[in-house]
């Protein structure tokens, strides 16, 4: 995606929807075996080889058009001349078959193409030149039996088809479009609600965190005159505690001013995990080596996660781990979506059960879990003392479902 507003992938050239590309793609590969068809169906005495070199451009250029869409359609968006001039190359094929052949359906998917990159625009003004240059190939053309030539189909129901495929294309291009607005809207939405959420856990941590330490930090205070009275070597220590919990409060307050950030959400997620372990590495002069995969991207409920589990991994490597460095991969897992991996070569230690973390107070690493689990994903911790942390999240690609946890 360009990350912020449209996701990755959604966005053709020349800001088509990925969607009409797609559709560009098959609608050339199905002319490519009308071509192809059409040149094993051609009388042997009309198989010149002039015939034989334009069915087979025909047939090579379809093929081009459909597994190279993404620099062809540009040119096609920027010079319409392009469709004229297949226009008139598939008119000729029409002629050498005659058409009542296959390669008629060739030329009334080109209307389609017309409808699916021009829409309106440019509908009226190909299917214009298809009648036109049907009725001249249908007139001159040699392989138009005097039968076919005096059917009702041959001279109005055939050329009708070109407005009609034109139509189409537009409609399918107008499918698309309004169907890329509601997956932005349902973006955004997502967005709005993750941002929402964690600005609700945040209110949390902060009751229960920075005002419990700035409640103590008041209360210390307030007794630290009395302790200087009474026993002025107490109120040295009872100083150098206030001293430390207010450094605690400041750290605090900067994470949580750093959560409250949430254009996160709105890259993707090699970028925001870019963005993270940068700030963290130039905050605690630690080097961070990156091996992001560009395709390992997740839907912003998942993504958000994702990025709060990285910034709580690497809180916990900054207070505990003592690490020289720490290396951060992310890639796309088949079975298991995207994989998120945070390693560390600090001090280790030997994990316990996450019920004995949340008795003991440690719900930095039960919250990795839960953050997991709540979209549907897992987390690991593998450490051992002297060997360093390694955390691995696996999140899947799907649309995030909830999966409360208890911790007992």
């Amino acid at each position: 995606m360009d990350s912020s507003g449209t996701e990755r992938g959604d966005r053709a050239p020349d800001g088509l929807p990925e969607r009409v590309g797609a559709a560009f793609s098959l609608l050339m590969q199905v002319r490519m075996l009308i071509a192809a068809i059409t040149l094993l169906l051609i009388p042997r005495v009309r198989l010149v080889p002039q015939t034989f070199v334009l069915v087979t451009c025909v047939v090579l250029l379809s093929w081009l058009a459909a597994n190279y869409w993404e620099l062809l359609v540009p040119w096609l968006l920027r010079h319409p001349i392009l469709m004229a001039a297949d226009l008139c190359v598939s008119f000729a094929v029409l002629g050498i078959g005659g058409t009542s052949g296959p390669f008629f359906l060739s030329t009334v998917i080109t209307g389609a193409v017309a409808g699916l990159l021009y829409r309106w625009r440019g509908v009226a003004g190909v299917s214009a030149a298809q009648i036109v240059l049907y009725y001249a190939t249908f007139a001159f053309s040699p392989a138009n039996e005097p039968a076919v030539a005096d059917s009702f189909q041959a001279l109005v129901g055939q050329p009708c088809f070109y407005p009609l495929a034109g139509f189409a294309g537009t409609a399918l291009h107008r499918l698309f479009d309004d169907q890329e607005r509601l997956a932005a809207a349902r973006r955004r939405a997502e967005v709005a609600a993750a941002a929402a959420e964690e600005r609700a856990r945040l209110a949390r941590e902060m009751h229960d965190s920075l005002a419990k330490t700035l409640r103590g930090i008041a209360l210390s205070a307030a007794a630290l005159p009395g302790w200087v009275e009474r026993d002025p070597g107490r109120g040295i220590e009872e100083a150098a505690r206030i001293a430390a919990a207010t450094e605690i409060a400041s750290r605090e307050a900067r994470h949580l001013l750093t959560d409250l950030r949430a254009q996160a959400v709105q890259r993707s997620l090699p970028q925001a995990v870019a963005e993270i372990a940068g700030a963290w590495s130039r905050e605690h002069g630690v080097p961070v080596v990156l091996d992001l995969a560009p395709d390992a991207d997740l839907p912003p409920l998942a993504r958000y996660e994702a990025v709060a589990i990285l910034s709580e991994a690497l809180a916990n490597v900054a207070r505990h781990a003592g690490a020289g460095s720490v290396r951060v991969r992310s890639f796309v897992d088949e079975d298991d979506g995207v994989v998120l991996e945070i390693a560390d070569d600090g001090r280790g230690f030997a994990p316990p059960g996450l019920p004995a973390l949340a008795r003991a107070g440690h719900y930095g690493v039960v919250g990795l879990h839960e953050r997991a689990a709540r979209v549907g994903g897992a987390a690991a911790v593998r450490s051992a003392p002297g060997a360093g942390t390694t955390v691995t999240v696996r999140l899947p690609l799907e649309e995030p479902v909830e999966h409360p946890v208890e911790v007992s």
